[in-house]
């Protein structure tokens, strides 16, 4: 699984792949942050934290040319907790990002059935879907949007998922990948130590979670090593 990291650091991403060597992570992008480069990342849109600017979040969308490599996946403009309203601005901004040659990821949220919605993510070009919505709503619908994802092969990102027991549930219930903030800013770098426990126990077990689309991201070229944020020693500072 991937685990993108918001607002950190090299040292600090080195610190997570430590603590968690099972998996893979990145950073996240939005149009006011932009840092790391040559680390796996993806875009956010701002919509979560209601700070969507559509002229700033365009013209990122531009600056990615001017990158080695692009994103893992770009987050729709989305309606936190509004499913139709997502879709809406889905029908009006997919094209942004699809005229670019980018992977769009559109986000489901509650109030329309989760298979319509990954129909309609599918349909409008989708690679991805992110699980947007709140906390209680993602741990009731989770395993079901994955289900639904994986048997049309599009990836599942899970968008924050809150608590010591976020991670390991992502992990459980077959994600490709999350994003975190909560880890970095707070200091709970404990979330990583029992992710990874729950990973070893879970090998040890009933045997790994079945393979996810990040698998693909490690072995083609794009994935963890961008470079590898755990040994390498040239980072030009710390941001």
């Amino acid at each position: 699984m991937r685990i993108y990291m918001g607002g950190t650091t090299r040292p600090k991403l080195r610190k997570a792949r430590q603590l968690a060597p099972s998996h893979c992570f990145g950073v996240t992008w939005t149009p006011s942050d932009r840092r790391l480069n040559e680390i796996p990342f993806f875009v956010d849109n701002g919509a979560f934290t209601s700070s969507f600017d559509p002229d700033e979040w365009v013209d990122l969308l531009d600056k990615l040319e001017d990158y080695n490599y692009g994103p893992d996946f770009v987050v729709l403009p989305d309606e936190y907790n509004d499913a139709k309203g997502t879709m809406a601005r889905h029908r009006e901004w997919a094209s942004e990002v699809l005229d670019r040659g980018l992977p769009p990821a559109a986000v489901i949220q509650p109030g329309m059935p989760v298979g319509t919605q990954v129909r309609l993510a599918d349909k409008i070009g989708a690679d991805f879907v992110f699980v947007g919505g709140a906390t209680r709503w993602k741990r009731a619908c989770g395993r079901d949007i994955v289900e639904e994802a994986h048997a049309r092969d599009l990836a599942v990102h899970i968008g924050r998922p809150d608590g010591e027991d976020g991670l390991p549930w992502t992990y459980k219930i077959g994600a490709d990948s999350a994003d975190t903030s909560t880890i970095d800013q707070n200091g709970y770098w404990h979330y990583l130590e029992r992710l990874e426990k729950v990973t070893q126990d879970h090998s040890k077990g009933d045997g790994p979670i079945k393979d996810t689309r990040q698998s693909q991201l490690v072995t083609d070229g794009s994935g963890c090593n961008g470079r590898d944020v755990s040994t390498d020693t040239d980072y030009g500072g710390d941001r």
